[in-house]
């Protein structure tokens, strides 16, 4: 592949060298809809400037007359266009951040302020599945392009192998941070099977559609673009061994023994000690003031004929929490030739570094080592203490984490008459490394080392054909089609080791004497290694007509089929139809009423695995396990069994596929002062598949299925306002607002069953998917006599001080049959406000995003009442971080339960810790200054800048909330909130945006 990719710059480069010579001839194929984009006319045009929009750029005449695809990867959609001028003044790092509550339709879940980290979500018109897991997220999440080209994300098939999902092995960097914003033309959102129904498989959740700035014919711009500012520390209070102290004797002086008491935690029991018992000042060292920074330029030139832009960026982002942040370096390069008059060659190469400093918590850690040292103390709130355990992280622990990536294409567009072939060839290739020791100091006398390399390559083949015939009463008949073949391959190799000899060597050394008795074994390390690979082929066929009527009627179908080789032979191949319709009611432009038009469609599209297990199915894998913890050999011998701990794969498993049906409306008022578009949609995911439990004989934990269905109703909306027009004081408003409301439930399971227990979730159909499964708290049982004869939980008597759960079935026993599912993950109703107002030189900007209508398991307070079950428990939801000395829990707002009850009263699962997690957000605030100058520096005879724009932008400002606890936005995806995210970061940036 990398022999591939260097032939095909060899080849680029050469290209760039030639400029070819364009005819005087002027062609007249224009493009109507679909696949041959934007053609521009150079003559007397004007070109949009890198930086503030609605400047216009001097642009060369030429003789001639040229229609030029600058970017034939794109396409026409019914889409909602993001704000880019709001985005490129807001320290934005990953696409998920650029597009939250900037587009109807679309629900980002922001679940940590750590920069770069992959915890973050997308989801376009409700989730497809239940979120079970990390592969049911990874196949909820939306396509991304850039300029065409589908990215590859890392596949989770990382998780494997691990005992613990804290996060992903590798680097865990979030592959949606390559893109600088200062180099996006435009994101479109694109959610209308129309349009997804092209797009194919890949995007059967919908798509992200980026279209970065290219080279223009005759351009001529140099941009230099800069902000420097600082992530700033939240205000906290702190506590130490005192108030926890005093927060834990009430309950051992109702309900604990003496020997409760004397069995105090011995953190607790000594109050001399300064450690517990001073100060409280750890924050001044896990919460610092960060640099945040960025400077990037980008040069454009050449001429109608061949034209060039180049693109530099350098940035830090960072979090105030645990010394994290991301830095990024970018580089990327487009060419554009027109060689003959009816010939397009365009091409791109882009490329960025990653580097991330992750953080330093506790359960981080151990879930990667898979170990648990003693946790019974936490580490004390003293500043000095924990001086010396960064100390560590600071000095002889190491922790690289560096992502690469780089994607590029090469594209023909052939103009022939009245048809418009493009064939494109097209790459995405990343890889992450991960370079881990942990010194004895931090290991109970132990110490760790462990390797990851992993990397992830996609190549794309394309070729799209168009023809367009007008007739005479102006009515247009479009078609257009084509194929597309992609390879993905997916890779990793992880090695581990523990208990080195010292904290000096940090290799495992190997004897490779091939006669020696012990060839190959390793000395001083107790190490297991781990790799795996995944290939997968799509490949497709597609056509597209399109008949438009002089009167407004527009109607269009597409068919199309695609063969995937991740699934059974007998169902390779997945057959979708799309069909819309389109009706110009008023199309006139002017007056009250000056735009209407009623849409609709209807369509199929098949819906991609992640790996390639289904295709094999029944099978063995290279994986044993041992008390939970996977091997991937046995005595240095690999080893094969059938996935016994996972899921029976059998036969007859067909594509799982989603149909939608969506129908709108699009007005506009007041000569377009206001508009407003409305679409109204039913969405389903049908064959679904789901790991099931299966009978014991078989030895089997669970059944691979297909057979699940799940539906996604709504609305989303959005109006756009000229509240009032720029006049001739220079005064003006702008205003746009959307809004999505979606509905998901679960309407069929595998096998027509009705419900399903699985990982602690249940799954019940006419229920919601992300329904939390709940026992209802209804007090406490304050003495003996309230408490009915014979009640039990589970086979365990209550007694005074349990909690009083209903008891649904009337069994008298508590137990599972008496959870209720109840509430919901995600919001029902979500959006973003965004205003723009301008006076003179001078604008102010701010972006407001809500959600409405969803849930949160506060499960950090469960954490924190349920303190004598998580003192004795050794799993991660007992490690206790620095942040336990956080003041964060309002203790005096959950009923005083017995907590050395066998009935467990403070169990995270019932809804006394469930709470509304609406939540209203000032996101980003804007003030900025706008200078024009006169021409060109360098370009043209009289020298000066052309535009200058200086601005000051504060982020995450404020949020309106009714949860208790810290943020809302801070659970993980299926609704938890177990207090170990990093709080989203406030900021405030200085930065200058300049043109030449």
């Amino acid at each position: 592949m990398r022999r591939l990719l260097f032939r095909l710059l060899l080849v680029w480069s050469c290209l760039a060298i030639d400029k070819a010579i364009i005819a005087s001839e002027e062609t007249t194929a224009k493009s109507f809809t679909g696949l041959n984009t934007k053609w521009l006319y150079i003559a007397n045009s004007t070109a949009i400037t890198d930086t503030i929009p609605g400047e216009t750029a001097n642009v060369e005449e030429v003789d001639t007359i040229v229609y030029y695809n600058v970017n034939p990867a794109s396409f026409k959609f019914s889409y909602d266009t993001i704000n880019t001028k709001l985005i490129q003044s807001v320290p934005n790092i990953t696409i998920a951040q650029m597009v939250k509550g900037a587009a109807s339709g679309v629900y980002v879940q922001e679940v940590t302020g750590e920069p770069g980290s992959v915890h973050q979500n997308i989801y376009i018109r409700g989730v497809s599945r239940p979120l079970l897991n990390q592969k049911d997220l990874y196949l909820s999440q939306p396509a991304i392009y850039i300029n065409g080209m589908p990215l590859i994300q890392d596949n989770p098939y990382v998780y494997n192998i691990q005992t613990y999902n804290v996060s992903p092995i590798g680097p865990a960097t979030d592959l949606l941070s390559i893109l600088e914003q200062d180099n996006i033309e435009k994101i479109d959102v694109v959610k209308d099977f129309k349009d997804l129904g092209v797009l194919g498989p890949r995007a059967s959740n919908g798509a992200i559609y980026i279209t970065t700035k290219n080279a223009k014919p005759g351009e001529k711009l140099l941009s230099i673009n800069s902000y420097f500012g600082y992530a700033l520390t939240p205000a906290i209070n702190t506590t130490n061994a005192y108030s926890d102290k005093n927060f834990r004797l009430p309950f051992y002086y109702k309900y604990g023994s003496s020997a409760n008491l004397s069995s105090l935690p011995a953190y607790l029991s000594d109050s001399s000690n300064a450690d517990y018992y001073g100060a409280s000042n750890w924050s001044d060292l896990y919460y610092k003031n960060a640099p945040v920074y960025n400077i990037n330029a980008s040069l454009t030139g050449g001429s109608g004929r061949s034209n060039f832009r180049a693109f530099f960026g350098a940035t830090q982002n960072a979090s105030t929490a645990n010394a994290t942040d991301l830095r990024r370096y970018v580089g990327s390069f487009y060419i554009s030739m027109v060689p003959a008059k009816w010939l397009t060659v365009s091409s791109m190469v882009s490329g960025s570094l990653l580097k991330r400093n992750r953080n330093r918590s506790f359960t981080d850690r151990f879930a990667e080592m898979r170990y648990l040292p003693s946790i019974a103390n936490p580490i004390p709130p003293n500043k000095n203490v924990y001086q010396r355990f960064t100390d560590i992280y600071e000095g002889d622990l190491i922790d690289d984490n560096l992502t690469s990536s780089v994607q590029g294409y090469f594209s023909l567009s052939a103009n022939i008459g009245k048809a418009v072939n493009t064939a494109r060839m097209s790459f995405d290739y990343n890889e992450g490394k991960r370079d881990v020791f942990y010194p004895k100091a931090l290991f109970s006398g132990n110490n760790y080392v462990s390797n990851y390399f992993g990397f992830n390559q996609r190549f794309v083949l394309e070729d799209k054909i168009e023809y367009t015939h007008r007739f005479g009463n102006a009515s247009l008949m479009n078609l257009n089609g084509g194929f597309n073949y992609q390879a993905d391959i997916s890779r990793y190799s992880y090695i581990q080791g523990y208990n080195g000899p010292d904290d000096v060597k940090r290799i495992a050394e190997v004897d490779g004497t091939t006669t020696s008795s012990g060839y190959l074994v390793h000395n001083g390390y107790l190490v297991s290694g781990y790799l795996d690979k995944i290939q997968q082929r799509l490949i497709s066929f597609w056509g597209n007509a399109r008949y438009k009527m002089d009167n407004g009627l527009e109607i269009g179908a597409l068919l199309r089929s695609d063969g995937s080789s991740s699934m059974q032979p007998n169902h390779r191949w997945f057959v979708s139809p799309v069909f819309d319709v389109k009706y110009d009611i008023v199309k006139d432009n002017v007056g009250f009423l000056s735009l209407m038009d009623l849409h609709a469609s209807w369509g199929r599209v098949g819906d991609l695995v992640s790996d390639q297990s289904i295709s094999a199915g029944p099978q063995y894998v290279p994986q044993l396990s041992w008390g939970g913890f996977p091997l991937a050999s046995f005595n240095g011998y690999g080893t094969y069994t059938r996935p016994y701990n996972n899921a029976w794969i059998g036969y007859d498993i067909p594509w799982s596929y989603a149909e939608q049906f969506s129908i709108g409306t699009q007005l506009s008022f007041l000569n377009k002062r206001i508009s407003l578009k409305i679409d109204v949609y039913n969405k389903d995911n049908k064959d679904l598949t789901l790991t099931v439990p299966t009978t014991a004989e078989s030895g089997y934990t669970y059944e691979l299925k297909s057979g699940m269905h799940v539906n996604n109703k709504g609305l989303d909306f959005t109006i756009d306002a000229h509240i009032v027009p720029i006049n001739d004081n220079g005064f003006g408003w702008n205003a746009s607002l959307n809004g999505t409301y979606n509905q998901n439930k679960l309407k069929a399971l595998p096998d027509g069953s009705s419900s399903i227990i699985l990982n602690g979730h249940k799954l019940e159909t006419g229920f919601a998917v992300d329904a939390f499964w709940l026992l209802q708290n209804e007090g406490i049982y304050n003495n003996s006599s309230e408490i009915p004869t014979g009640f039990t939980y589970k086979g365990q008597a209550f007694n005074a001080g349990d909690p009083i759960w209903k008891d649904i079935d009337g069994d008298n026993v508590i137990n599972d049959n008496d959870k209720v599912l109840k509430g919901n993950a995600l919001p029902k109703f979500f959006g973003g406000l965004i205003n723009q107002v301008t006076y003179k030189k001078f604008d102010l900007n701010f972006h407001l995003q809500y959600a409405l209508g969803h849930y949160i398991m506060n499960q950090e307070a469960a954490n924190y009442m349920d303190f004598i079950t998580r003192d004795n428990s050794e799993s991660l939801d007992a490690i206790k971080e620095v942040t336990y000395w956080e003041d964060r829990i309002n203790t005096g707002s959950y009923p005083m339960y017995n907590p050395w009850s066998s009935v467990n009263g403070y169990q995270v699962n019932q809804d006394l810790f469930l709470e509304k997690a609406n939540y209203l957000s000032l996101r980003s605030a804007t003030i900025g200054y706008k200078m024009i100058g006169k021409n060109q520096l360098g370009f043209g005879k009289a020298k000066g800048f052309r535009d200058l724009y200086l601005y000051i932008t504060g982020t995450n400002l404020l949020k309106f909330s009714p949860y208790t606890n810290r943020d809302p936005e801070l659970a993980n995806y299926y609704g938890y909130d177990n207090g170990l995210s990093l709080p989203l970061t406030k900021s405030v940036i200085v930065g200058i945006k300049l043109n030449l």
